[in-house]
């Protein structure tokens, strides 16, 4: 049964699968941190890995359902998932699973960056015009 009044764009399908990928991958980056120990398993990197799984997820949801405030998640989950990607880089350059976890949060957030209109400027403040 097609949802009612709900169209999605190819580009919010797109975006919805980056999340759901991203959503995936940090998950398994977790598990692989988790298991390395060390540096990898310190708190704020696995706060930060299953935060940026939670607002993948919850973009996803967003758009899945037609909100208007996708465009809100959307802003956050590209700033989470470029933070992710930064730190999954300088955690592992030489680890292919932190590296995927890397490529696909950056995917991610260019996606989400779109949807979000993030490259376009911001309307002016009602406090700066009076």
């Amino acid at each position: 049964m097609p949802h009612a009044g709900v169209t999605l764009s190819q580009e919010m399908r797109q975006c919805i699968q980056e999340c759901l990928s991203c959503y995936a991958i940090c998950l398994e980056t977790v598990q692989h941190c988790l298991m390395l120990g060390g540096k990898h398993a310190e708190q704020e990197h696995i706060a930060l890995l299953f935060t940026c799984a939670r607002i993948c997820e919850t973009s996803a949801n967003a758009m899945l359902l037609g909100t208007h405030q996708h465009v809100e998640t959307c802003r956050a989950c590209a700033a989470i998932c470029r933070a992710c990607a930064e730190q999954c880089r300088r955690l592992g350059p030489d680890d292919q699973t932190m590296q995927q976890c890397a490529e696909i949060c950056e995917h991610c957030a260019a996606s989400c960056e779109r949807m979000a209109g993030a490259r376009a400027p911001e309307p002016e403040r009602l406090s700066q015009s009076a």
